[in-house]
């Protein structure tokens, strides 16, 4: 069981850039910035040409992200898988590419998974035909159609949603609450969660956590104050008083929003467990 002061937290950015392969990144020690990875240079004996070696192995695996959903969830994938990849001494090989937000949303408010399915499926389509192994959608509103993305993609999507309840196993957590938007609160992260795990906001506050979750995703907000000190009020009564052990973090641009200053409550974060079933597809 997690205790009131254990911390599970990750880290966010999230964005989206044209649909194009990334050129190889790698990360200087100490600086946080990010580089180009180094290569060796060599004339071959029989051509009198230069050819160029990379320094690190390649991966076998090129994973296809879709991002833009909202300003920040690509980078923070993008980041975070390159961290990873660098910590295990191998090149990361990414093709991302952008999807409308807005068009997104709008087939999440009307729940219209048909429509959902098609769009980013087509773009799971692009991905795969520029050369990804896998892809990878950047947010948790879009799995409310993760099937129909599925059926539409000729190739294997990572669905979020099966990592969760593991996720929350792992870390010894018993019964949680969501932060999100108002789809994903209201439906327990698409059924995700067993009903009897998770504690419930009430409607006010459901609609009050939504309307801040969208407006720190549209936005870009990162550790603002108000939002930091509201959804630290929510979260504690969750959690003080409502049982809750830990917030599920059910959004990128809440791993943003903490990026430079980690919430003062237990939370799981999604995107994480995102992240660690990409690495081990």
């Amino acid at each position: 069981m997690m205790t009131s002061h254990r911390r599970d937290i990750v880290l966010g950015l999230a964005g989206a850039a044209a649909l194009a392969p990334l050129p190889a990144m790698s990360q200087s020690a100490g600086s946080g910035a990010a580089t180009t990875t180094a290569q060796n240079s060599s004339v071959s004996p029989s051509t009198g040409t230069k050819q160029t070696q990379s320094s690190e192995p390649r991966s076998t695996k090129k994973i296809g992200l879709i991002g833009g959903l909202a300003l920040r969830a690509g980078v923070f994938y993008y980041e975070q898988l390159l961290q990873r990849y660098n910590a295990r001494g191998e090149t990361l090989e990414l093709l991302l590419s952008h999807a409308d937000v807005k068009k997104v949303l709008t087939f999440v408010g009307a729940g219209d998974k048909a429509g959902l399915g098609r769009y980013l499926g087509t773009l799971s389509n692009e991905l795969f035909d520029a050369g990804a192994s896998l892809v990878a959608v950047t947010a948790v509103a879009p799995h409310l159609a993760i099937k129909e993305i599925s059926q539409s993609a000729r190739g294997p999507v990572v669905n979020v949603l099966d990592s969760i309840v593991d996720g929350l196993q792992a870390a010894g957590v018993k019964r949680v609450a969501v932060f999100g938007n108002r789809a994903v609160i209201q439906t327990d992260i698409f059924g995700a969660l067993p009903k009897e795990m998770v504690v419930k906001l009430e409607p006010s506050v459901l609609e009050s956590v939504h309307s801040m979750y969208n407006d720190i995703a549209l936005h870009g907000k990162r550790g603002t104050r108000p939002e930091t000190e509201y959804l630290s009020k929510v979260a504690h009564e969750l959690i003080e008083k409502g049982g809750a052990q830990a917030i599920v973090l059910a959004g990128t641009d809440l791993s943003s929003f903490y990026a430079e200053q980690r919430p003062d409550y237990p939370s799981v974060d999604v995107a994480q467990l995102h992240i660690d079933q990409i690495m081990k597809a």
